[in-house]
């Protein structure tokens, strides 16, 4: 508890405060705010740049593709109890103020760990001339997280100021704590100020020039954001069936946001140059503004195999910035566009694209872009590549692009190959759209909902829907406000209380106030939080096969506890009345680069050891240290002997679990499709590599979780796998022949291997087998690639896709 005497002091302080109202007084954040002479008030330093040591910083962290830093984090222990000074007005308010210096910075950004301000109470970040001013923030701007990131403010010396009724200044005193000054060194930086505001290089092409003439419904949703208070990288405000202005952002994952940073983000839009730069002049400062911003977001999902993240703003953007939502398309097969992009947070350019191809160094899962007009560079990771139709199919990586040379960049193919862990929100009217275009909600226009065959809603002008054979539905319609399916409904199990009623529809469900629990569900299936189950269904998932280096015939499964939706996984355990084990009828494939569980698997070695992919572990929702799909992984474990199975054998326990604290966000259930292709929730609790095609594996253990209303459950769980062929040339986690049955892939061809695989031997993705894909096959052998590839290789030599 803090000490009271203290406040007696501060009595003191206020007394004398109010007291100087004369004397010769500096220049001010705010005449009508300033009582007292500026050098009175209280002073926080902290270090400034050194400049010399963060360039050379730099040019490591750029050569490996981090993302962009522009500024350095000083943490600090600052509240208006401890620091600052206190001064009384005339009127009777209270104001308190805190300088913050930092020599030679370029800017200064604060991060507030704890801040929630009461009714009456108002701040401002200012600068020491006065020139720049942020604010004011009021309770309005309170979040649920209590946290408050600010933008930046031009200049190394600024004024925090809070003003408050005098019956509410403790509050403050007891509810704002600053912990970061964020001192900024390169970007954002005034045009005027040295050594550089953020370059794109003189060969980039500002977004006013023609080449992004055609692109201005797409231009206002793309914005340059920080990261706690240093990191910044690009993203784009992105459409969804519903067209409710869901302020859904996409943006690259190597950027850093999960769930315990995504309150820290500042996005700012319409950061642009007002005129078409050419030559050289393209490349330096121009006068794009950051007074429109956003500030705080939430973590929805990323995926590590297309590097993509996204996450929901928390505010609304002001209506009067114009801020839209881009268009998407999931097709395999796009035509040249363009990137949209903030390089080193410049003002915004625009580059079109030369060729896309599928890389081979980096896997299908990525888009190759080889640039016409522009480039990007370091701080545009994360920005959106469009296709010729005006719809992102990817975000950006990474790349070797500059001005100086015609070397390529690397974007994430997200939407099409990454489409099961978007589409919760890119389709939450479940219409298994192949494509939408940008919404603009600043420029209503007479486009509107169509409903073609088969259900499907798109939106466009009456024009195209005639042209598509549609129904147009009405200027201004859009697909989360009609009914385009002309097929009885899917009727599943719902939920009501501890209730269970079937043969019920999602929207008969919704009216009864229940919870619906999927289509083809069946109330034998489902607990809606009555008696807690008494077992637990276990679902087997052929993630791979073959793929260990010199192991002959293994193969991958991954084992998932399947639950209702939105229930959720703590512990596996084993007692002494429900002993645990995990066994293999040969043995389990055991890397010495891993562990026995998800948490010691570091997937930071996985290009140089492709074997660890498959390493034996166990988990409970993350599939290895970084946490994917999670972000995070906070799996703990206690009273297991893993001598036996980290040697290949058995795991048996009677006294031990494996665990992670009910907050855990890894725990709670997600979608996944299993062997029957059927599309279940669930949690994985193991991945495991048997030595055999005959080999048989089983799982028994007790489980224990959370349902939907937070009452603990405890269930055994059983299960039995055996090897049965799978492929998945798309490497998703999904077999090819349940990606197409799901409208996941397509088959244009119906020879059974997805569009988005290419054509079978062309591994280079070149667009033909030959000598190059020999190559390939063989520099990877024994990893990447076995004596099947090789096979394909021989067997399609010399055809061209």
């Amino acid at each position: 508890m803090r000490p009271t005497t203290p406040r007696l002091t501060m009595t003191c302080q206020l007394i004398a405060a109010a007291a100087l109202t004369s004397g010769a007084m500096a220049v001010a954040p705010s005449q009508t705010r300033q009582i007292m002479p500026i050098e009175a008030v209280s002073i926080l330093e902290v270090d400034g740049p050194d400049y010399d040591a963060l360039w050379e910083e730099d040019a490591r962290r750029d050569s490996k593709d981090q993302p962009w830093r522009f500024a350095v984090p000083h943490k600090v222990d600052v509240t208006p109890f401890t620091s600052g000074t206190w001064s009384i007005k005339a009127d009777g308010r209270m104001l308190w103020q805190l300088r913050i210096v930092a020599d030679q910075a370029l800017h200064i950004n604060l991060g507030f760990d704890q801040w929630t301000l009461p009714s009456s109470a108002q701040m401002w970040m200012t600068s020491f001339d006065g020139t720049h001013e942020r604010g004011p923030w009021d309770a309005q701007d309170n979040a649920e997280h209590g946290e408050l990131w600010s933008p930046f403010v031009w200049g190394d010396d600024l004024v925090l100021e809070i003003e408050v009724d005098a019956n509410q200044w403790q509050l403050v005193e007891d509810n704002v704590h600053l912990a970061f000054v964020n001192v900024g060194y390169r970007g954002f930086a005034p045009r005027d100020m040295p050594p550089r505001r953020g370059s794109s290089e003189s060969c980039n092409v500002d977004v006013e020039c023609p080449l992004g003439d055609p692109w201005w419904d797409e231009i206002p949703s793309v914005g340059v954001y920080t990261l706690s208070g240093y990191l910044t990288c690009t993203g784009a405000m992105i459409n969804n069936t519903a067209q409710d202005e869901r302020n859904l952002f996409l943006t690259a994952q190597h950027c850093g946001i999960n769930t315990g940073n995504d309150q820290t983000m500042v996005v700012y839009w319409n950061h642009q140059n007002s005129t078409c730069r050419t030559g050289g002049s393209s490349g330096g400062n121009g006068n794009g503004n950051f007074n429109q911003y956003s500030s705080g977001a939430t973590y929805r999902t990323s995926i590590n195999a297309t590097d993509c993240c996204l996450v929901e703003m928390n505010n609304d953007p002001n209506s009067s910035w114009g801020v839209t939502y881009s268009g998407w398309s999931r097709t395999t097969n796009p035509t040249q566009g363009v990137g949209i992009h903030h390089p080193e947070t410049a003002e915004k350019r625009i580059s079109s694209v030369q060729n896309i191809y599928t890389t081979s160094g980096q896997g299908v899962q990525y888009w190759g872009i080889n640039w016409d007009e522009g480039r990007t560079a370091p701080g545009s990771s994360g920005s959106p590549l469009y296709d010729a139709n005006y719809r992102i199919i990817g975000q950006l990586y990474g790349g070797w692009s500059y001005c100086t040379n015609d070397d390529d960049d690397v974007y994430g193919r997200s939407i099409s190959y990454s489409w099961n862990s978007l589409k919760t929100y890119l389709d939450p009217t479940n219409s298994n759209a192949q494509y939408i275009d940008t919404f603009n909600p600043n420029n209503p226009s007479e486009n509107g909902a169509c409903c073609l065959s088969g259900g499907q809603c798109l939106v466009g002008s009456p024009e195209a829907c005639d042209l598509a054979s549609g129904t147009f539905q009405g200027a201004g319609s859009v697909c989360g406000n009609v009914d385009c399916d002309d097929t009885p409904p899917a009727t599943g199990a719902c939920c009501v209380g501890d209730s269970c009623a079937g043969g019920v529809t999602s929207a008969q469900c919704s009216a009864a106030g229940g919870t619906f629990q999927g289509d083809n569900s069946d109330c034998s299936n489902v607990n809606c939080g009555g008696d807690p189950p008494s077992d637990v269904e276990l679902k087997s998932v052929i993630a791979a096969q073959d793929m260990v280096a010199g192991v002959a015939n293994d193969w991958t499964v991954d084992i998932y506890a399947v639950l209702p939706e939105n229930w959720r996984v703590d512990a596996v355990a084993g007692t002494n009345s429900q002993p645990k084990t995990v066994t293999c009828s040969t043995s389990f494939y055991q890397d010495s680069y891993g562990g026995p569980t998800s948490a010691d698997i570091n997937p930071a070695f996985y290009d140089l050891i492709p074997s660890l992919r498959y390493d034996s572990r166990v988990t409970i929702g993350a599939l290895d240290s970084s946490g994917d799909p999670f972000g995070d992984n906070a799996l703990q474990q206690i009273g297991i002997n893993w001598s036996t199975f980290e040697g290949g054998g058995d795991l048996s326990v009677d006294n031990g679990t494996w665990f992670i604290l009910p907050t855990d966000a890894q725990g709670d259930t997600r979608e996944f499709t299993a062997g029957d292709c059927s599309v279940q929730h669930g949690v994985l609790i193991a991945r495991l590599t048997p030595v055999g095609h005959n080999a048989t594996v089983t799982f028994d253990g007790l489980v224990q979780g959370r349902d939907a209303a937070g009452a603990t459950w405890q269930g055994t769980a059983t299960s039995t796998a055996t090897w049965s062929s799978t492929q998945d040339c798309n490497m998703n986690g999904v077999p090819d022949s349940c990606d197409i049955a799901n409208g996941t892939s397509q088959d244009s061809n119906n020879d059974g291997v997805p569009d988005d695989c290419g054509c079978p031997g062309d591994y280079d993705g070149s667009g033909n087998v030959n000598v190059d894909d020999l190559l390939t096959v063989i520099a990877g052998f024994g990893g990447q690639y076995n004596v099947e590839d090789l096979l394909i290789v021989l067997a399609e030599f010399g055809n061209d896709c």
